[in-house]
């Protein structure tokens, strides 16, 4: 098993982005709590960073609620002109720059993963021992009628895992070419670059099963039966695929653990 990461948490408990249909603060920050539960229920000992962008400052409740726990609570004002304007793909990208330049649990760390603030992944240690020391996540194609695939269509911004420099290099800039409004999101601004880059073994062999609520929807992440046998469908026809065999991750080798 690789080394734990710490998890960076994005939040933005004010929320500027026009879509959002959780908006209540309060609201938002108990989802924001249970998430944390959760993720602590999942790795005991995993560092939790959590930075809000609407200068929300957790680091009180985070002493009351989880007492010794490795949290850090980093808080700042982001863009919200920016981010009304070209919705909260661009807020994600500054908050996530600015964990990077101010975190001590990211300093200290060569990788991390990062997780929407009101969602966890029930697999996420599955999904660690698939680390390559660049960037996983999981990303949907289009399709035909019989299930081929046409073309990459989206990486997952929800939740993955990305080595620092491989993230500064590669995805630090992607939030400015955000365009919500023309249904241009940050999971498309990824998408352009690994095309643009012929980035390579990036999507995660398993499925990360994510759950929580959604701000941006406001339904909760039920990971289905059919969600299930629609991840290991795709998943098949990738590693069938000329096009795209080399974007699914190698299996581990757990003999170098």
């Amino acid at each position: 098993m690789p080394t734990l990461p710490p998890l960076l948490l994005t939040s933005c408990v004010t929320a500027s982005a026009k879509n959002t249909q959780v908006i209540d603060q309060t609201l938002r920050i108990e989802l924001t709590i249970k998430s944390i539960e959760k993720w602590l229920t999942i790795a005991g000992d995993l560092k939790i960073v959590i930075c809000d962008g609407s200068n929300y400052n957790f680091t009180p409740l985070m002493r009351r609620t989880f007492t010794g726990k490795a949290i850090e609570c980093l808080n700042f004002n982001n863009n919200s002109k920016g981010v009304a304007l070209y919705g909260k793909g661009y807020g994600e990208g500054e908050i996530i720059n600015y964990a990077l330049e101010h975190s001590m649990f990211l300093n200290n760390a060569e990788y991390f993963a990062k997780c929407t603030s009101k969602l966890w992944v029930d697999n996420f240690l599955e999904c660690l021992q698939y680390w390559n020391n660049t960037f996983l996540s999981d990303c949907d194609f289009s399709y035909l009628k019989n299930r081929q695939l046409i073309k990459l269509k989206s990486i997952d911004t929800a939740f993955y895992l990305v080595n620092k420099l491989y993230y500064k290099d590669n995805f630090s800039s992607a939030y400015l070419n955000v365009r919500e409004e023309e249904r241009h999101w940050l999971e498309h601004c990824f998408r352009d670059i690994i095309i643009q880059k012929k980035l390579k073994k990036f999507m995660l062999p398993v499925a990360p099963i994510v759950r929580g609520v959604s701000g941006t929807r406001g339904s909760e992440n039920r990971y289905s039966l059919l969600d299930k046998a629609n991840d290991k469908i795709k998943r098949f026809f990738v590693k069938k695929s000329k096009l795209y065999v080399d974007f699914i991750a190698e299996n581990p080798d757990f003999n170098k653990f």
